[in-house]
């Protein structure tokens, strides 16, 4: 890596920091009873997102799109910058606000604890919970049992859960956002899953986004 790029490394981090030190690790005080998801993929040299919101029941009643040249390259630990903007894009056309959004991405736990969760709720002012497939930092042990989970710490720090969701299935790395708590994330998450690996709004965004994006390439 060259010093121009370190450089603007640099400013990224620093952007992150103060975005960590604008979240809020406490639960909304409304009752969560539209959840929204986002998702993003990359096609054809663009990043596309999809967004949806359903009810109690996990029905959609709202959902959006949107998509954009990828501009930024993908670096670990900076998804913010390269797909920030088109997920807000997408969030930002839905008709009906979400009272909580599961997005595809770390929310604290992050090295510099404001991962894509974290940024977006900061910026757009909503209650966020970060969900992923791989861990980007942090210490754990692996549950073993369906329903169960397990802490993900960092620098002695609990950043989140490691949950796992069904029979034979990898588990998944939830964490607050903003306007979350550690446990309302985890609760959220919980409340929101069925018979698949990923929160059901989550995964119905996914599907979406992937059939967006194979139009791309067709």
């Amino acid at each position: 890596m060259g010093a121009k790029e370190e450089k603007e490394l640099n400013a990224l981090r620093r952007t992150q920091r103060l975005i960590s030190k604008r979240v809020i690790l406490e639960d909304p005080s409304a009752q969560i009873a539209l959840i929204g998801a986002v998702a993003q993929s990359s096609a054809g040299g663009c990043i596309f997102s999809s967004a949806v919101v359903v009810d109690s029941q996990m029905s959609v009643i709202d959902e959006s799109s949107s998509v954009a040249e990828a501009c930024v390259p993908y670096v670990p630990g900076f998804l913010f910058f390269r797909e920030g903007p088109v997920l807000m894009a997408a969030v930002e056309k839905l008709h009906i606000q979400p009272d909580a959004l599961i997005i595809h991405g770390c929310g604290i736990n992050h090295p510099r604890f404001a991962g894509l969760a974290s940024h977006v709720g900061v910026i757009l002012k909503l209650p966020t919970v970060g969900v992923s497939k791989r861990p980007l930092c942090g210490e754990y042990a692996e549950p073993r049992l369906p329903g169960s989970f397990t802490a993900l710490t960092f620098e002695g720090k609990l950043l989140g859960f490691v949950l796992k969701t069904g029979i034979n299935t990898k588990p998944i790395f939830v964490s607050p956002g903003n306007r979350m708590s550690l446990f309302g994330a985890l609760h959220l998450v919980r409340r929101c899953t069925r018979q698949h690996r990923l929160p059901e709004p989550l995964r119905l965004a996914h599907a979406r986004v992937r059939h967006l994006s194979s139009k791309k390439l067709t």
